[in-house]
């Protein structure tokens, strides 16, 4: 489906291995863990929910044979959290009707 043009000119296809191992070699150079490609999978089903799909096509898209993918998403506050944390951004309370995140900050 993807393909890139090699230093010596010439085309190849864009495989999953290959993408792995280069886009790991770049953020281990910078000090970044390495990412397996699980991760880009529960990515993209976690920013599809988060966009408002339905979760049914979410599974029938990415070929997830359970709702597994669904624990990722019921853990997305703490991750987003902890981002917040991460790069010092503010937090803004959410509204009352959705607490949780509240709860979790000690608002």
């Amino acid at each position: 489906l993807f393909s890139f043009e090699t230093v010596d000119g010439s085309w190849s296809p864009m495989t999953k291995p290959w993408f792995m191992d280069r886009i790991n070699t770049i953020w281990s150079a910078v000090g970044h863990p390495i990412m397996p490609g699980h991760a880009f999978r529960i990515g993209g089903a976690t920013e599809l929910l988060s966009e408002g799909v339905h979760p049914d096509i979410v599974a029938t898209q990415d070929r997830w044979k359970s709702r597994a993918f669904l624990d990722y998403w019921h853990q997305i506050e703490s991750v987003f959290l902890y981002l917040l944390l991460l790069l010092h951004l503010p937090i803004v309370p959410a509204p009352s009707s959705s607490s949780s995140l509240c709860t979790l900050l000690d608002l």
